[in-house]
């Protein structure tokens, strides 16, 4: 199908243009200005500006089949109802999808309710008082011929943005994670490119007049999502809960209760209908080992192929991280290839062969993390060849909570691992401390 998509150089977007794109559609790209954009996997660009709902008279001309409206709302309610009419009025007659962008937070909290789904009655809050009428408005085009559908992401992250990216500057800058409003409020959350499948699952074959939580985790502690971001910042220190009265004084009062708004919601309706699978890591994961905090890479094409495998070693850091914190001997084994593995500890223990490691970490490993452990992020991959890499992991002692033990000193473990049959082991590792 050729797919008008407005907001299409948006966070959003982007993610939706690229699995357009992969799913054999042509997206021709909404924009404000006519300049090229290299790069973009566009079929077309068209001008028109969601501000302005005259700009979109000619923007759904015959050869479009579909439209994906992504663009933020503006703001008023006259104008984005303007907007619904520009966009959908062409479309009306022919059964085309007309795909809206709306939000969870038009559910408000959902309280004691545990996942609520797409039959829950809206209560928005403040920053999307009117939206629930511009649903009602997209939705009332079924009765023009129109295959209208609403999309409701959850709070999205992924590739670095979105929200949760607010999280990390501020981490960054304050010297602290902090999170806004109670210790229990939760977050529904979906990553950019789990969103992105769901849009084109919408568009492809989503009935007429439904609506879908695009949600892939339904209810994130916020306070677990600021600790992540906190790691993402390089920031190990207690999450610090921030009341909503001072978090509007930085972000202004809608946001600030967006921010506070506590809800538990379902995205198993797109799963079970649609056939959408969200498998990307969830939102704690992403951002302590994912997107938000970038690793060096040398020796490696930029390519996606690339991409997936820096994530996969990470992944393994990851485990490593898991199975040292939470003692597990046989997890941390099944990391090390069998042949031939060799380990020289942080204090110069030289142990080689896998029966040797084996006897080492079962002898150390039980009761090492009663009183303190460490946190292992990648910093740097050297792909020596496409299965052989060196990497750069640093260390940080931390107490059982997350925090950092000021006076113990970090580790610099160096990693070189092999992939056999499809995964990646530790074929040999050095660990060094760091001397003052």
């Amino acid at each position: 199908m050729k797919v008008l998509l407005t907001g299409a150089t948006g966070y959003i977007g982007s993610a939706v243009t690229e699995h357009l794109a992969a799913a054999g559609h042509q997206v021709v790209a909404l924009t404000r200005g006519a300049e090229p954009q290299p790069g973009r996997t566009w079929y077309a660009q068209r001008v028109g500006d969601t501000a302005d709902p005259a700009s979109l008279a000619d923007a759904v001309t015959p050869e479009i089949e579909a439209v994906i409206h992504l663009a933020p709302p503006s703001g008023d309610e006259d104008v984005d109802t303007a907007v619904i009419e520009a966009l959908a009025a062409p479309l009306r007659g022919t059964g085309r999808p007309f795909v809206y962008t709306s939000g969870v937070w038009v559910l408000g909290a959902t309280g004691d309710a545990q996942e609520v789904g797409e039959e829950a009655p809206t209560d928005p809050i403040g920053i999307v008082g009117y939206r629930p009428r511009i649903e009602q408005r997209v939705l009332a085009e079924v009765a023009e011929g129109v295959r209208a559908v609403v999309v409701r992401p959850g709070i999205v992250y992924g590739r670095g943005g979105g929200i949760p990216a607010i999280l990390v500057d501020r981490a960054r800058g304050r010297g602290v994670p902090e999170y806004y409003g109670e210790e229990g409020v939760r977050w529904p959350t979906v990553h950019v490119d789990d969103l992105a499948e769901l849009f084109v699952a919408a568009v492809e074959r989503a009935e007429a007049g439904t609506v879908w939580h695009g949600v892939g985790e339904a209810a994130v502690p916020v306070r677990d999502l600021a600790r992540a971001a906190g790691r993402a910042a390089g920031v190990l220190a207690a999450p610090h809960a921030v009341p909503v009265e001072q978090a509007a004084e930085v972000f202004g009062p809608l946001f600030a209760d967006a921010l506070a708004l506590d809800q538990s919601v379902s995205g198993a309706a797109a799963r079970t209908v649609l056939g959408w699978r969200p498998e990307r890591p969830g939102a704690v994961e992403e951002l302590v080992s994912g997107s938000y905090r970038p690793v060096e890479v040398f020796g490696a094409p930029d390519s996606p192929e690339a991409d997936a495998e820096v994530a996969a070693i990470r992944r393994l850091v990851a485990e490593v991280e898991h199975a040292r914190q939470n003692e597990l001997v046989d997890r941390f084994l099944s990391l090390f290839r069998r042949q031939d593995p060799v380990w020289t500890t942080g204090h110069g223990k030289r142990l080689s062969g896998f029966d040797e490691i084996a006897a080492y970490t079962q002898k150390v490993l039980p009761g090492a993390s009663a009183e303190s452990t460490a946190v292992y992020d990648v910093e740097r991959v050297l792909f020596l060849r496409p299965d052989v890499a060196a990497v750069n992991v640093r260390q940080q002692p931390v107490r059982p909570d997350g925090t950092r033990i000021a006076v113990r000193p970090e580790g610099r473990p160096c990693y070189l691992l092999v992939k056999e049959d499809g995964a990646w082991r530790i074929g040999a590792a050095q660990n060094t401390l760091v001397a003052d």
